[in-house]
């Protein structure tokens, strides 16, 4: 199924729009699937497995935990000039991940399928903040809401001299 359907006729986005987006469909298993920097393949998602029912991460990868241990999921991420409104569903929680390239993708691990790529508009520490509504039928997939908006904490304290 195309990922955009699913969302077709929603306003994820009320009041307010993301600097771009990108929609992704995959199988995961484990219970698990991951947001990195790059294109994939080179991060080191292991240090980032999700503990209960939050989100984790390591600086370069992000894991998410899914509510079906071997199931369809898909997702919208999107990128925020600032921090974003709140989306809708279950609040996974916060973590920051460091985008050298300006690149984030999302990966199920088992054979690295990586989803489409977003091109952010600034590199470095990027804030990340996830949301999962539930299958709405035993046939649907899990539903992923994962904003992004570059890290204003390090702009913020890097004129602050500490003693």
């Amino acid at each position: 199924m195309d990922p955009e359907r699913v969302f077709a006729g929603e306003d994820l986005f009320p009041g307010a729009q993301p600097w771009d987006r990108v929609y992704a469909a995959m199988w995961v298993s484990h219970s698990e699937f991951w947001l990195v920097a790059g294109d994939g393949p080179c991060a080191d998602p292991v240090t980032a497995i999700p503990e209960g029912d939050c989100v984790k991460g390591n600086g370069e990868a992000i894991g998410i935990p899914t509510l079906g241990s071997a199931t369809r999921i898909q997702a919208v991420l999107s990128v925020w000039e600032s921090p974003s409104p709140d989306g809708q569903g279950t609040l996974l929680g916060t973590s920051r991940i460091t985008s050298p390239t300006r690149e984030l993708t999302l990966i199920n691990v088992e054979g690295r399928e990586p989803g489409p790529v977003l091109v952010l508009p600034n590199e470095g520490e990027h804030e990340v903040r996830v949301w999962r509504c539930a299958a709405r039928s035993a046939a649907d997939p899990e539903r992923y809401d994962i904003r992004v908006w570059h890290s204003t904490y390090v702009a913020m304290t890097a004129g602050i001299r500490l003693y």
